[in-house]
């Protein structure tokens, strides 16, 4: 489970559900099929964590300000040129 809004590395997967976690925002994206089945409710348990727990991040966190961080100023890559390692 990813800890919102704590870092820019961490992601996990339900079903074909992808979260990425970074520091300003939580991306989602994919599908998921939750059968009534005891793998759906695994994967609603999940869900329903994650959405627990990014909503407690929210309560704890600063009201939403426009001076978070952005998380492409903390990407790695810095919009330097490198040679092509296959040519």
């Amino acid at each position: 489970m990813i800890d919102p809004f704590a870092n820019n590395h961490q992601s996990m997967q339900i079903g074909e559900l992808v979260i990425e976690n970074q520091q300003d925002k939580i991306t989602i994206y994919g599908d998921i099929d939750l059968m009534l089945d005891a793998s759906g409710y695994q994967q609603a348990q999940q869900l329903h964590e994650l959405t627990t727990k990014i909503m407690q991040a929210f309560d704890k966190g600063a009201p939403y300000s426009s001076d978070a961080p952005e998380s492409k100023k903390n990407d790695d890559q810095q919009d330097k040129k490198i040679d092509n390692p296959f040519l």
